[in-house]
């Protein structure tokens, strides 16, 4: 049975592919001509159109069991990369290969309060969850040595941001704008898959 969307999308695709070939072929329009205006905007239309249709056939290739390995591979980009620009709703069901490549579901909830912790010196509180390499590395001396490098640099903070969240090579990584007094700044915390915090750190928003 065919679907009507994409029936629709396939002769929009055709129409509009079809006008901008047809100047394309032309060496030279007639003065005047409202050919190429109409190509310029059939173009435009194109970038819209390309876009849906490739979620569809991402959508296609997912539901007869294409990796996103495969699909990564046809878009010269990673399996990653592929899945953070067209996953998270590629299939109606729970599919195993997306559950674990997604961000875990509380990984802002386990970040905001060692950003927080850190913020107000607590250096127990922000340690709390940090994992076996993290508790090694990151003693309350380097804490307390960052957050005064922090306060001389921006002064106290001011307002929290909301959380950014996305994956990369395996890790759960959670993003926090932070005014200051005397700018802004970027909070990053990393969580591993079993929700400890395996790097954090603060840099200024615009370095």
């Amino acid at each position: 049975m065919i679907n009507p969307e994409r029936e629709v999308m396939g002769s929009l695709l055709a129409t509009n592919a079809e006008l901008v070939a047809d100047v394309l072929r032309r060496a030279d329009g007639e003065p005047g001509s409202d050919a190429v205006m109409r190509a310029i905007a059939a173009t435009r239309s194109l970038s819209v159109i390309v876009e849906d249709t490739l979620r569809s056939l991402v959508f296609q290739a997912r539901s007869e069991g294409r990796t996103w390995a495969e699909i990564g591979e046809v878009l010269h980009v990673t399996r990653q990369a592929a899945f953070q620009r067209f996953g998270g709703t590629s299939l109606p069901h729970d599919d195993p290969e997306e559950r674990a490549m997604a961000p875990i579901e509380n990984a802002g909830e386990l970040a905001m309060p060692v950003i927080r912790n850190f913020l107000e010196s607590d250096w127990g509180a922000t340690r709390a969850n940090f994992d076996k390499r993290m508790l090694e590395a990151c003693t309350v001396e380097l804490l307390a040595s960052v957050r005064d490098q922090v306060r001389d640099t921006g002064g106290e903070p001011l307002e929290i941001g909301v959380p950014q969240i996305s994956l990369k090579q395996g890790y759960s990584v959670v993003e926090v704008p932070i005014a200051f007094e005397q700018g802004e700044a970027i909070s990053t915390v990393s969580l591993n898959a079993d929700g400890q915090v395996a790097g954090f750190f603060i840099r200024r928003a615009d370095a």
